[in-house]
């Protein structure tokens, strides 16, 4: 049985599945941004050929292959190959890669509407590249993209002339409008994005919550009040566990309580006593590093030591002693407090029962002397 898990730890998974959905998305956001890609080469050629095959084309054949086919596939092309090499790249971050493919995509909606802005259509080609990066729910993220989205088509609109028979925003009011319309439209985008990312925030926080009240509630009910270690319950599930473990790699069980405990209770009180006992309990868990320490009832306790050989208990279990007959009350500077210690070694075809009877019989032998320790067939 190994160690109990830290009480973040699930909490902990939750969030490395935060970032494995994301990773997950990362890669469907690349490939979306390389199906953009070839789907706009395979509408350039097509409409090519249907252009060249009408009047419509008022240009050469080469010029219009050169400026509407080739040069953007290219810088769509160059895109990609960044976007490959990012995403592959072990040696770039996670939130780096997010950051690099949406705002590669932004880039290549820029080559497509630079390349095409004489269809109205092609000023929506943005809004995509941002609505893509809500499921990341990081407002810097889709912020980014939105504002290098915006940079760009106002770039693209205001200062380039790609191709001469379109109108500029300057010489057609329909033109214009239908700019205006797309910044608006593409504001109102960021927005709601941002508003959707607020709540998908406020509901993975609502979901770890969650997760942290059910960690503690789990834990306070394993907990013992007076203490603050590991109670009876606790001790049954471990000892439940135990018993899956593989005999060969080493548990100790022990077995401790107070000696005399009924008379200092008699003699200076319940309170005290429960001081006796916080103050063993501690003594306890700090001392056994490689061991869970549980309160089984009254002035005794269990430990379940991981991964070690009787001596080593053996010498946990004089070291508590000592610093036990350390221990001062200033209240009451003639109490002292002894323990006694009974240990079993688990082994194979042992199950929890036994083993507990063991180390509760190497106990009442400990008890017959007090302030001794007995191991369970063999005394030390």
């Amino acid at each position: 049985m190994a160690a109990e898990p830290n009480e973040t730890a699930q909490v902990n998974e939750i969030q490395k599945e935060y970032t494995r959905i994301d990773k997950d998305w990362l890669s469907l956001h690349y490939k979306i941004s390389i199906g953009m890609v070839l789907f706009a080469l395979a509408v350039e050629c097509i409409m090519g050929l249907i252009l060249v095959n009408t009047d419509m084309l008022n240009t050469t054949v080469p010029k219009f292959v050169f400026k509407f086919i080739l040069v953007p596939s290219g810088v769509n092309g160059l895109c990609a190959v960044i976007d490959h090499m990012v995403v592959k790249s072990e040696k770039i971050s996670q939130t780096a890669k997010i950051y690099t493919v949406s705002i590669i995509n932004t880039v290549i909606c820029f080559s497509l509407f630079t390349a095409h802005s004489a269809f109205t259509v092609t000023y929506y080609v943005f809004v995509t590249a941002i609505i893509l990066t809500t499921v990341y729910a990081s407002y810097l993220v889709t912020l980014s993209t939105s504002v290098s989205g915006l940079a760009l088509l106002v770039i693209s609109e205001l200062f380039i002339t790609w191709d001469v028979d379109k109108p500029t925003i300057f010489q057609s009011t329909l033109r214009l409008g239908n700019f205006l319309i797309a910044l608006f439209i593409m504001f109102s985008v960021s927005m709601i994005c941002m508003v959707v990312i607020h709540y998908e925030k406020r509901k993975n926080r609502a979901s770890i919550r969650i997760e942290e009240e059910r960690i503690t509630l789990t834990k306070r009910l394993k907990m013992d009040e007076l203490t603050g270690i590991y109670n009876r319950k606790a001790l049954h599930d471990a000892m439940r566990d135990l018993e899956d473990c593989n005999p060969q790699d080493n548990y100790i069980f022990g077995i401790t309580d107070i000696d005399k405990f009924k008379n200092i209770n008699d003699s200076w009180g319940h309170q005290t006593g429960d001081k006796c006992l916080i103050a063993f309990a501690q003594l306890l868990k700090s001392n056994c590093i490689k061991a869970n320490v549980y309160r089984y009832g009254g002035d005794e306790f269990c430990i379940i030591f991981h991964h070690t050989d009787i001596n080593e208990a053996y010498e946990t279990a004089v070291l508590i002693q000592d610093q036990l007959k350390k221990v001062e009350f200033k209240e009451y500077p003639e109490l002292q407090m002894t323990a006694s210690f009974g240990l079993a070694q688990y082994g194979s075809g042992m199950n929890a029962a036994r083993l507990f009877m063991s180390a509760d019989q190497a106990l009442y032998q400990a008890k017959i002397t007090r302030d001794a320790i007995r191991i369970h067939e063999k005394e030390i």
